[in-house]
């Protein structure tokens, strides 16, 4: 009580004596929703921390003058249902200005069509259409698999000599299933022959028909899109039945993860990754965002640490652009508009097309001696 009366002098004071008190600053709040525990941990983790490092520095540099960022933050569990139920909480009772997340389409197209009721920006890190074609609230950071396995089926075919591909896929992802497509699609328009297509969930443990099946076929590589943890096990496994080393493994960026490394271990050797982003990137902005995380979580950025910080700098450009007094629908607008933002992934720029689907081109990584290096 003393302290509350002591302040109410001291405005009085203050005001009496015609002096300004200095304005408090207004702050916004935005949730961050990713997978914390269960199959998509391997991502969510990183994304999570790589978003929390992003709207920290926003807050420590002014990038929002007198304006400061409450970071609300919750784990999804990867699960379908408490992306909805979360989505509606940041929306109704947390009154965010906009949600960071979910990782996965399979929470994020769920979720979606709850945002565009609340008329609140989601932004998610997943790649599928059903993300935009919710609602002009809903965004997406990644482009659909069409588009980013084109230059991993051109590499396979161009410099592996691939003639002849096997498919494994999470069936139970439409994210992957687009993955899928796509590169079944480019291998097959570049006359390579698809030996076999075969879809898993992510739940499942035991690939032993499947890696008997991988290591008596007479592919010359294998393609696998699902969480990192599951592929490594199937990667194992087939090892185990008899894969040969020569036959390489494919995949798209969920397995550009330390998690990857660590389980597949030397059975990961000579895989091919199309990544978003590679660390050893020379640039100024990766450099620093490197250093900064580093020093925030004592340990390096991954491509999903990357991908989670990418895209709270692309929505803090929105936020900004937004004006002084930002609501979900300015910054709906202004990330709409956005086009050509500086960014640490692939060719250091991304954008989107009038469809609002991004694109930002890929690293090509091949695993060495335990870790990615760039592709030769």
């Amino acid at each position: 009580m003393k302290i509350r009366k002591m302040g109410q002098w001291l405005t009085a004071a203050a005001l009496a004596a015609g002096l300004a008190l200095p304005a408090a600053a207004a702050d916004i709040k935005v949730g961050v929703m990713t997978a914390m525990t269960g199959a998509y941990a391997f991502g969510g983790v990183p994304i999570r921390n790589g978003m929390v490092l992003a709207l920290k520095e926003a807050n420590d540099t002014g990038y929002l003058p007198g304006t400061k960022i409450q970071i609300l933050d919750a784990d999804s569990g990867g699960e379908k249902g408490q992306a909805i139920t979360l989505a509606s909480r940041f929306a109704k009772t947390d009154n965010v200005l906009m949600i960071l997340g979910p990782m996965t389409s399979l929470e994020a197209t769920a979720a979606a069509p709850i945002a565009n009721e609340q008329k609140v920006v989601l932004f998610s890190t997943s790649a599928s259409k059903g993300i935009t074609a919710a609602g002009p609230y809903s965004f997406k950071m990644q482009p659909v698999g069409s588009d980013n396995m084109g230059p991993l089926a051109e590499y396979a075919v161009n410099k592996l000599g691939v003639k002849k591909v096997a498919l494994v896929f999470d069936r139970g992802n439409d994210g992957y299933v687009g993955q899928k497509d796509g590169i079944k699609a480019a291998f097959e328009k570049a006359g390579v022959k698809i030996v076999n297509e075969d879809g898993i969930l992510a739940t499942d443990t035991d690939f032993l028909a499947l890696a008997t099946k991988l290591a008596t076929s007479d592919a010359d590589a294998f393609f696998v899109t699902s969480p990192a943890e599951v592929g490594a096990n199937l990667l194992l496994q087939a090892r185990q039945a008899g894969l040969p080393a020569k036959v390489r493994m494919l995949a798209p960026s969920t397995f550009a993860s330390d998690s990857f490394l660590d389980i597949a271990g030397k059975a990961a050797t000579g895989s091919v990754i199309s990544a978003d982003y590679f660390i050893g990137d020379p640039s100024p902005a990766n450099q620093a965002f490197v250093k900064a995380y580093a020093a925030a979580y004592g340990q390096q950025p991954d491509n999903w640490a990357a991908v989670g910080y990418a895209l709270a700098k692309v929505a803090l450009t929105a936020v900004k652009n937004a004006g002084a007094d930002p609501t979900r629908e300015k910054v709906m607008q202004e990330l709409t508009k956005l086009r050509d933002q500086p960014s640490i992934l692939g060719n250091h720029v991304w954008t989107m097309d009038d469809q609002r689907n991004p694109s930002y081109g890929a690293a090509l990584l091949e695993v060495r001696n335990g870790k990615f290096e760039l592709a030769p």
